[in-house]
């Protein structure tokens, strides 16, 4: 896991810009494996990833989550009111 996630937000809205985009490049990634794992997978012959692609969604749900309580920060740093 990135570990600005673990911190506190940032209070400038370039630094909380910058960590979104990283957000966005790490759930570009998983989208990316759940293509290969489903690609991959053959149900007939008993090739399936399940967990692996349940992992990967929760992933990409928490990221989202992550990236939702940034974008809340830079809009209350724009409209002056920076604590939460």
């Amino acid at each position: 896991m990135e570990s600005f996630l673990l911190n506190p937000l940032p209070t400038r809205i370039e630094d909380l810009e910058r960590q979104i985009a990283v957000i966005d490049e790490e759930q570009k990634r998983c989208t990316a494996a759940i293509r290969d794992l489903m690609d991959r997978e053959d149900i007939g012959r008993g090739i399936v990833f399940p967990m692996e692609i349940h992992e990967l969604h929760q992933r990409k749900n928490m990221l989202e989550t992550h990236k939702q309580y940034r974008r809340v920060r830079i809009n209350r740093l724009r409209l002056g009111r920076g604590a939460l």
